[in-house]
């Protein structure tokens, strides 16, 4: 049953259509860059950089907007869903290597006491630079209990998933990237939304 409520919104979230589907759920009130500043942000970055380094994505990160590739419009439905099911993503200090573009990644859905974790190693890489990764564990919980948990083989470089990274305000707690299907995505750090809170 567990399974069954965490896969539904994540099968939502993999095999939606884009249905005219109005959201109920309200922005978030923090202010938070707008498409069209981030989109002059991935200019500057694809040209000189982005200056994002390891510790800049230490701690971690609430979903809060995307935008699909080639359309102007934010997907409000898409954005509050993932909102609503408290999608995170999180980054630390990866201690089982010496490279320090290195890091561990974990990402979550959440639906009550019900939560499904993805973890697994990430890296630096490139002038922009790519935030490349990949999962090794699956863990499915209720509360702190594992009710669930597979290992993942890691896959070729090539199949790698990866991020474009955009840029990083520490002072106002944001992170944007562009996604490897296109899609410009949203970060807000969590300490900052508990501060404003």
């Amino acid at each position: 049953v567990a399974l069954a409520i965490t896969a539904t919104p994540i099968l939502f979230l993999l095999q939606r259509k884009n249905y005219p589907v109005k959201s109920s759920i309200k922005s978030p009130p923090y202010k938070l860059p707008k498409k069209e500043n981030l989109l002059e942000l991935e200019k500057l970055a694809i040209l000189q950089g982005s200056g994002i380094k390891c510790n800049s994505l230490i701690g971690e990160w609430k979903f809060i907007s995307i935008w699909e590739k080639d359309n102007d419009y934010k997907d409000s439905v898409f954005s509050s869903l993932l909102r609503v099911f408290s999608a995170t993503i999180e980054f630390k200090e990866n201690f089982s290597t010496e490279n320090s573009n290195n890091l561990f990644i974990k990402t979550s859905i959440q639906f009550g006491i019900i939560s499904i974790e993805f973890s697994g190693c990430a890296y630096l890489k490139g002038k922009q630079p790519l935030l490349s990764f990949f999962f090794d564990l699956i863990e499915l919980k209720s509360g702190s209990k594992i009710l669930l948990r597979r290992s993942l083989n890691e896959p070729p470089n090539k199949k790698k998933p990866f991020f474009s990274l955009i840029a990083f305000k520490g002072k106002e707690g944001w992170l944007s990237a562009r996604g490897q299907r296109g899609g410009l995505v949203l970060w807000k750090k969590i300490e900052f939304i508990s501060n404003r809170n």
